[in-house]
């Protein structure tokens, strides 16, 4: 069987198709009710591939034994061990699920995209388009012509399409994915998913900075770069005095107009950030646990409409596992791209990759969504392998 000039049997074909469809559909709206619980497309359609693959290679699974994937452990166990400490268990075990389902469908991805980085990209990009074309024909039968809002998770699909384009056309030299990701602009700016429009700026400039030095950085001047951006970001902090200004957001917070507050976005998005940043301060090493958040957001509204998490991963995850957990993930997430990018093995996109995912996520709501792109970089560089 041949598609986009690659030749495999049929089996491996479809196994291929399969893979690359989880993803992109999990990021759609194909999800159903099922006897009161959601089920999604992408969730059968990874059973299926977990059936296929403990009946044809089951040694893939030998991959969740890796060295990069014990430190993934030790985060489930201290994700168990906070919900002993807070006496919320229950809510560290489903966390916990979501977790091994990120888990089981990078790895098996992962192996697949060793194979051919090219066509894992390839048909990932095929996936993205059919799930963004199905959200804006929703919309537009519903009436809305822009602002993608009632996708849930579908809109995130928008700028990761342009994203990946983008890095497309910038690895292989490509003109026609150039042409597609010029395309794909219209699209995501009409979702107005303001993260994902700014995340594709974002890796724009930095691409044409990189294709004007046209050089690769050494470790050392990598390690020089990274030291200097917190240095300058710790002295703005000083100079602005970050604490003054936290503290007259705290005391605007407690006169808050929850009217105003439920129909405008990004007064709601600040006033939980402030909320968020009281309650770890409260609980600043351990956090409250899993899911607690909205609980304790209770003690800062009147209206329930309004109780949500913080709209950022990074604060979300601070306020639930404490500093511990976060810096476990973060530490565990920057030695990965600190080895990939000492192997030499993969292509400069990554690491654009990695920082796309590392900002969107600054302004996603806490759920499976943003763990998965948030792990994706992380659990599936070689969709970045340079086969060279």
């Amino acid at each position: 069987m041949q598609l986009f000039n690659f030749k495999y049997s049929r089996t491996e074909m479809i196994s291929f198709i399969i893979v690359c469809s989880i993803f992109p559909l999990y990021l759609s709206m194909f999800r159903y009710g099922v006897f009161g619980a959601l089920v999604r497309l992408s969730d059968l359609l990874l059973l299926t591939l977990v059936a296929i693959k403990l009946l044809t290679t089951p040694k893939v699974f030998y991959n969740f034994a890796q060295v990069k994937i014990i430190p993934v452990w030790l985060y489930i166990g201290y994700i168990l061990t906070n919900g002993v400490y807070n006496d919320n268990l229950s809510s560290s075990i489903k966390e916990c699920i979501q977790l091994l389902w990120i888990m089981t469908y990078f790895i098996i991805a992962s192996s697949y995209a060793k194979k051919n980085s090219r066509l894992f990209l390839e048909l990932t990009i095929v996936f993205l388009i059919i799930s963004a074309t199905y959200t804006m024909l929703y919309h537009f039968s519903e009436g809305h012509l822009t602002r993608y809002k009632s996708a849930n998770d579908g809109k995130y699909a928008f700028g990761l399409l342009s994203l990946l384009l983008l890095l497309k056309s910038s690895m292989f030299s490509d003109r026609q994915a150039f042409k597609v990701f010029l395309i794909s602009l219209i699209p995501l700016f009409m979702s107005m998913e303001r993260k994902g429009i700014f995340g594709v700026i974002l890796i724009f400039i930095l691409l044409g900075v990189i294709k004007l030095i046209k050089v690769k950085p050494s470790l050392g001047e990598m390690k020089l770069l990274l030291l200097s951006g917190f240095l300058i970001a710790g002295s703005m902090l000083y100079l602005f005095d970050i604490s003054a200004y936290i503290d007259y957001k705290i005391y605007q917070s407690n006169f808050l107009d929850e009217g105003i507050a439920l129909y405008t976005s990004n007064v709601h998005r600040e006033n939980l950030l402030v909320n968020a940043y009281q309650i770890i301060s409260e609980h600043p090493l351990l956090g409250v646990g899993s899911d607690q958040i909205t609980y304790y957001m209770f003690d800062y509204y009147w209206d329930e409409r309004l109780i949500n998490g913080a709209h950022n991963f990074y604060l979300d995850m601070l306020v639930q596992y404490g500093t511990i957990g976060l810096l476990f993930l973060l530490t565990w997430s920057f030695y990965n791209m600190y080895s990939c990018y000492k192997s030499g093995l993969y292509h400069k996109e990554l690491f654009l990759f990695y920082a796309y995912c590392i900002f969107v996520v600054t302004f996603m709501a806490v759920g499976q969504a943003v763990m998965l792109v948030f792990f994706m970089p992380f659990l599936n560089p070689n969709m970045f392998l340079n086969h060279d």
